[in-house]
C-alpha cells in the first residue's frame, strides 16, 4: 500500500482501528509527523506511521511505519482500509436506524442520519441537519438550520503539490440542556470527537471546528468562531463575534470581549480584549441575562 515505506519494530503486528496518537489503544493505528516524536513515548498504539527523518525506536509490540511524509501515508492508509469514510453521509430525511427519544420532538424537514441519538424532550427545530455518529443529551435544543457533524477544513499539501482531505474519521458529542443557535455548526472530529459538555450555550451562527471541547456551562455568544483542537473550559463567556484559533486552551471563568482574537493560552479567570487579545484587569460582566 506504501511503496517506499520501512518497518521499524516488529513486523506481524495487527491493527484493528484508527485513533490519535494520544488517544490510542493498544491495536489502533495512528500517526505523528513531530519532527521530534515526543509523542510516542506515551502512546499505546500498535502501528505508528512516522516520517522517515525521526531515529526513534517503537515500544515493544508495536511497529513504526516510516516514510517521507507521514501525514500522507496515513490519509492514503485511511482509505485504502475504510474506503469513502473520510466525509460522513448525507442524509435525506429522518433515518429509521436513529435512536430518538419518543419524548422528543424533530420537525418534519429536519435530516438526521443513521447512527444518531437524540434524548428525552430534545427539539430539533426546522432544516437542521445532523449526522452521522453525533449523540445529543436530554433537553437540548438544536435551532434552525443548524448544522451538526459535518466536516471542518483540514487539508494537507503533498510534496507533488495535491492537496488531500484529512479524514474525518470522528463524531460528535453533545451533553444535556445545551442549546445550539440558528445556523449554528458544530464540526465532527477527526481522530477524537469533537464534545460539548452540560448546559453550553452556543449562539446562532458560532462555528465551532472539529476536535474542539467546550466545557459545562460555557458561552458562546453569536458569530463566535473556535477553530480545530482548541479548548473552552467551564464557564467560560465567549463575547459575540470573538475568535480562538486552533489549539488555544481558554482556562476556566475565562471572559473574552466581543471581536477579540484569542491566539494564545488564557489561564482560569482571565479577561481577554483586543487583536490580538491581552488580559485586561476588568470587564464589564456578560454572557447570562438577565442581568442587573
Amino acid at each position: 500500500m506504501l511503496p517506499g515505506a520501512t518497518l521499524v519494530g516488529a513486523a506481524d503486528v495487527m491493527a484493528n482501528g484508527i485513533a490519535s496518537l494520544s488517544q490510542a489503544t493498544p491495536g489502533a493505528l495512528a500517526f505523528c509527523d513531530d519532527a521530534r516524536g515526543d509523542a510516542l513515548d506515551a502512546t499505546e498504539a500498535s502501528v505508528v506511521v512516522v516520517p522517515s527523518t525521526l531515529a526513534v525506536r517503537p515500544r515493544d509490540g508495536a511497529v513504526l511505519i516510516a516514510l517521507a511524509d507521514a501525514r500522507a501515508a496515513f490519509i492514503d492508509l485511511v482509505e485504502r482500509l475504510l474506503p469513502g469514510s473520510a466525509r460522513p453521509a448525507q442524509p435525506s430525511a429522518i433515518s429509521p436506524r436513529a435512536r430518538i427519544d419518543a419524548s422528543a420532538s424533530i420537525a418534519a424537514n429536519a435530516t438526521i442520519g443513521d447512527d444518531v441519538t437524540i434524548g428525552a424532550r430534545t427539539v430539533v427545530a426546522s432544516g437542521a441537519v445532523i449526522y452521522d455518529d453525533t449523540t445529543i443529551g436530554d433537553d437540548c435544543t438544536i435551532g434552525p438550520a443548524a448544522s451538526i457533524g459535518w466536516v471542518g477544513l483540514a487539508y494537507h499539501d503533498r510534496a507533488d503539490g495535491r492537496r488531500a482531505f484529512f479524514p474525518h474519521l470522528a463524531g460528535v458529542r453533545i451533553g444535556d440542556r445545551v442549546d445550539v443557535g440558528a445556523q449554528a455548526t458544530i464540526c465532527r472530529g477527526m481522530l477524537s470527537h469533537t464534545a460539548i459538555a452540560d448546559d453550553a450555550k452556543i449562539g446562532s451562527l458560532v462555528y465551532v471546528s472539529h476536535g474542539v471541547t467546550v466545557g459545562e456551562r460555557a458561552w458562546l455568544s453569536a458569530g463566535t468562531l473556535v477553530a480545530g483542537h482548541a479548548t473552552i473550559a467551564a464557564d467560560t463567556l465567549l463575547g459575540i463575534g470573538s475568535v480562538v484559533v486552533d489549539n488555544v486552551v481558554i482556562g476556566e471563568r475565562a471572559m473574552v470581549a466581543g471581536g477579540s482574537i484569542v491566539v494564545r493560552d488564557a489561564a482560569a479567570g482571565d479577561k481577554l480584549l483586543g487583536v490580538p487579545a491581552t488580559v485586561v484587569a476588568s470587564m464589564r460582566k456578560f454572557g447570562p441575562t438577565p442581568r442587573g
